[in-house]
């Protein structure tokens, strides 16, 4: 007899206090069942879908999606790349790794091994559809969210995927996991087993508005029961795991390639959410040190496609026979999305000098990202916001949903914030420009420091002005070199490491390092980004996004002020103010911004008529085209 758990102990929600950001539409919600407990009755109102502050596009009984070709053959293989390297197949473990490719925990799309309870819609803002669960339900006042498991579903072995592994999954992620999987999911404080095949998850008072909570909790993906009550879920492995998902693990080396197999009997390919998705019966990744040996990689038939960011490769690279033949394409892919910001540079907020705005402008001054942009062939935009491309970031003067924000923080920001409409550094376009320096050199006077012996020395201490920047890629190093030129002129002194990327993770995670660069790239929806890229209380946790260590309350009143928008224009409002503290504090020059995704690939490969979509999803909506790998083989002279 299945009946409702006994609540669970109260965790300390104090890290959450910040995460709850927007109340809205509760798309699913139940009748009369807000508050009372349930006792195994199945009275819930399950819908098909979830919606952020929307009706969802598809109706319950929709077959696929519309991006997709529902008849794609199944078969082939599509090679691609990693980077660095791996060294885990459990992202929840507690201590740091390097998690491989296909094992994702906040993109399902992106998870090759596991399913999860909802699967989302590339072609709508934030709506998501029945995966695992065939229902979601929510309660009026958002104080707890019901899954309605699908029959059928299995693991790789053949055992049934039951609800007692959706409770064994989520009290895992919630208790035992690191911190960028526990915290979101911090809220929960019950979990109820109400049937067979139902769940309930009771959630914290502070959470009850959180419109988004819904999607975080079903997009984590559901692990096996049985298989990790003989093992240590918060270690790092190298044993291949279970999984319910449409591919397994093939065969790999550590830190060198994975590949991944499909799964012919995958109990969820003719799901609605499913069809025509992950069709190659092969996806292979290689994993490469640098951007230059991809480029090579991908000419040299390596790996069939790449995503193209350095702007001379992709100007000059790829005028070679394959292309000319047509049998290798170069193209910019559609997709509509919020762009942010491409590898802006940071500051090691921990450090007392970029403590200072005067020293933070003093340095936004002296980078003139139009020249280094027209160097590069123009290949990026110029960003103006956080979240740039998109209906959320920052325009003109502050407006008057805006200003209820912004006011009870007057006087812990900038007085930009209400009288300037942010704008990149002027006189750009030259490189380096002489009333920048001016103006940079003052401000860094004011702040206490002074050239001696053409070294900028702080006044008191003698203390030189040394920036050590640290890069994920030669390729980024490489980009900050016209940047500490600059710097030079004002006696700042600068070194530029790209190390190896487990290296470059632990130092920017830990600290060690002036001058860093992360690409912030927002959703529709990025309220758990923002969390964790900014809050105050991020700065402190390990393996957080907060690398600048940013600690400010005018940051922290804003997230706040998201979790008291009842509307989707007072959502909006909150995240433009945010946008403008940001800019005008100088915590990161913006530099640049990627608006098109430049593509390189062979042409094996078919695929749908599709409009703009909002992710990249060539990997889960191509096909191996026989007909096309054919004549890329005739080509190359493998034809039999």
């Amino acid at each position: 007899m299945w009946t409702s758990r006994a609540s669970e102990p109260h965790h300390d929600h104090k890290l959450h206090c910040r995460v709850a950001l927007v109340a809205g539409l509760l798309f699913g919600a139940a009748h009369g069942l807000a508050n009372a407990p349930l006792d195994g009755r199945s009275d819930i109102d399950y819908r098909h879908a979830y919606a952020f502050l929307a009706e969802p596009k598809y109706p319950a009984d929709f077959e696929h999606f519309d991006y997709v070709n529902p008849d794609a053959p199944k078969g082939g293989m599509l090679r691609r790349h990693g980077t660095g390297s791996w060294d885990s197949f459990n992202p929840a473990a507690l201590r740091a790794a390097q998690v491989v490719a296909g094992l994702s925990t906040s993109a399902p799309h992106a998870n090759f091994l596991y399913d999860a309870l909802l699967a989302e819609a590339a072609d709508e803002p934030s709506a998501w559809y029945g995966r695992l669960a065939e229902g979601i339900a929510v309660a009026p006042d958002g104080a707890w969210i019901a899954f309605k498991l699908r029959a059928g579903a299995r693991w790789h072995d053949g055992m049934p995927v039951t609800i007692e592994d959706v409770a064994y999954t989520y009290r895992t992620y919630r208790d035992d996991a690191t911190s960028t999987i526990s915290a979101p999911l911090k809220p929960i404080t019950d979990i109820e087993v109400l049937s067979p095949r139902e769940i309930l998850f009771r959630i914290a008072p502070e959470a009850h508005d959180d419109a988004l909570l819904p999607i975080r909790v079903g997009q984590v993906p559901i692990l096996p029961a049985h298989y990790w009550e003989t093992r240590d879920i918060t270690k790092t492995t190298v044993e291949p795991p279970l999984g319910s998902g449409p591919y397994r693990i093939k065969d790999f080396r550590v830190g060198r390639w994975i590949r991944w197999e499909r799964v012919p009997d995958y109990w969820g390919q003719d799901l609605p959410v499913m069809r025509g998705r992950f069709n190659f019966d092969v996806m292979k990744f290689d994993y490469f040190s640098d951007d230059r040996v991809k480029t090579e990689a991908v000419k040299g038939d390596v790996i069939d496609f790449h995503v193209e960011n350095v702007p001379s490769y992709w100007e000059n690279d790829y005028d070679f026979p394959p292309f000319r033949a047509g049998v290798f394409k170069r193209e910019w892919l559609p997709v509509k999305q919020p762009w942010g910001l491409w590898w802006p540079v940071f500051w090691n907020l921990d450090q007392p000098r970029f403590q200072d705005i005067r020293v933070r402008e003093a340095l936004w001054l002296l980078y003139d990202f139009e020249w280094l942009n027209r160097r590069n062939y123009n290949f990026f935009g110029l960003a103006t916001s956080f979240f740039h491309g998109s209906e959320l970031a920052a325009s003109g003067l502050p407006g008057i949903r805006e200003l209820e924000y912004l006011e009870p923080v007057r006087d812990l920001v900038p007085p930009r914030v209400f009288t300037e409409s942010y704008r990149p550094p002027p006189n750009g376009g030259n490189g380096w420009h002489r009333e920048n320096l001016v103006r940079a050199a003052a401000l860094l006077k004011e702040a206490g420091w002074v050239v001696r012996d053409d070294r900028l020395v702080h006044v008191e201490t003698g203390e030189p002005f040394h920036v050590r920047f640290i890069a994920v890629s030669p390729a980024l190093g490489n980009s900050f070199i016209p940047f500490t030129r600059n710097l030079e002129r004002l006696g700042i002194t600068s070194s530029i490491k790209a190390p190896e990327i487990s290296n470059w993770l632990y130092r920017s995670r830990s600290g060690d390092y002036d001058a860093g660069a992360l690409w912030f790239r927002p959703s529709y929806t990025p309220t758990l980004l923002i969390f964790q890229s900014f809050a105050s209380v991020m700065a402190d946790q390990d393996y957080s996004s907060n690398w600048p260590n940013m600690r400010d309350p005018a940051v922290d009143h804003l997230i706040q002020a998201m979790t008291a928008a009842t509307t989707y224009d007072d959502y909006v409002a909150a995240i433009r103010a945010l946008d403008r503290v940001l800019l005008w504090n100088f915590y990161y020059i913006p530099g640049m911004t990627k608006t098109q995704i430049g593509a390189v690939f062979w042409d094996r490969f078919g695929r749908p008529e599709v409009d703009p979509l909002k992710r990249e999803v060539f990997w889960d909506t191509w096909w191996y085209d026989e007909e096309r790998a054919a004549a890329v083989a005739r080509f190359r002279g493998q034809a039999d």
